[in-house]
């Protein structure tokens, strides 16, 4: 049963790398060696897992088949050695989580940090990015997205509602003047967010109580959410953000908002599905609602 287990760490660990090489270091091994376990495997198994190649490797068809069932079998283990350790309050092992880069800095990454201080033995890994994440693919136990997934393979918890504001920084405003209107933002300096080719310059906004949408000017353009909410900021403009992102400075007054907006998102705590919630994950998600009850508190 041992042997089994190591074959599974070795594997998902070669696939993980995308190389021998490279998993030979992450295994504190030589390549020979790993080759070698590889070699065995499949001769146990009576099927080719991986096509070789001079630089890279490909999985066979039965090579990614055995490498889903290796992680959930894996995954499983993990949660069940985590639960028998929360009786004792003491969560261990792993816990990789992921989010948008734009948001996570801000909102998502402090919280994360006080709640890897609340379980010691606990390893917690924030992975962020501007590009979508996948909670499977990208080896995520647990991933923090806008919008529901439209697959059943994952379990979505709606943990968020926030709008989106036009905001912009207290020099900023005083250097150009604060719009009053809609039509006033053709006359600003507007930071937009960009996503491949696509400039995102349509802006929807509350004006008087009605419900607004105005194509802007962009005067600076960024596909990197965290430099753009710098440049807010550090006063080169006004850009859109997520109010519950922004909250922190909006309350410091750091930031302004302008305007609100009639565009609300809802935000999804998104984690493979299983028999049983992993208690890492239930403690992680019980935190986060403790903490945002808090600050809703008088």
């Amino acid at each position: 049963m041992a042997d089994s287990l190591n074959d599974l760490h070795l594997f998902t660990a070669i696939v993980n790398a995308g190389a021998i090489t490279r998993a030979a270091m992450a295994l504190n091994s030589s390549p020979p060696a790993v080759s070698r376990r590889l070699a065995a495997l499949e001769k146990r198994l009576g099927v080719r897992l991986i096509e070789r190649h001079a630089r890279r490797f490909k999985l066979t068809e039965a090579g990614q088949s055995f490498h889903e069932r290796a992680l959930r079998i894996l995954a499983d283990l993990e949660d069940a050695e985590a639960e028998a350790s929360s009786h004792a309050h003491r969560l261990k092992g792993r816990l990789r989580i992921g989010a948008m880069f734009q948001n996570g800095r801000h909102s998502l990454a402090p919280e994360i940090a006080r709640f890897a201080l609340r379980y010691p033995d606990l390893q917690v890994e924030l992975v962020m990015s501007d590009d979508p994440l996948d909670v499977v693919e990208d080896d995520l136990d647990i991933l923090f997205q806008p919008d529901l997934p439209q697959h059943d393979t994952v379990v979505a918890q709606r943990i968020v509602d926030s709008r989106l504001i036009i905001c912009a920084s207290p020099d900023y405003l005083k250097r150009k003047g604060h719009p009053r209107t809609a039509t006033d933002l053709l006359n600003h300096d507007c930071l937009c967010l960009s996503y491949g080719r696509t400039i995102y310059r349509n802006w929807r906004l509350t004006e008087n109580g009605q419900q607004k949408e105005i194509e802007v000017h962009p005067r600076l353009v960024c596909n990197n959410g965290e430099t753009l909410y710098d440049w807010i900021l550090a006063g080169y403009g006004m850009g859109v953000q997520f109010e519950w992102n922004a909250r922190k400075d909006l309350d410091a007054g750091r930031l302004i908002m302008c305007f609100d907006s009639h565009w609300s998102v809802s935000w999804y705590a998104v984690y493979p599905h299983r028999r049983v919630q992993p208690a890492k994950i239930k403690a992680l998600l019980d935190y986060l609602a403790e903490r945002r009850m808090a600050r809703q508190s008088p």
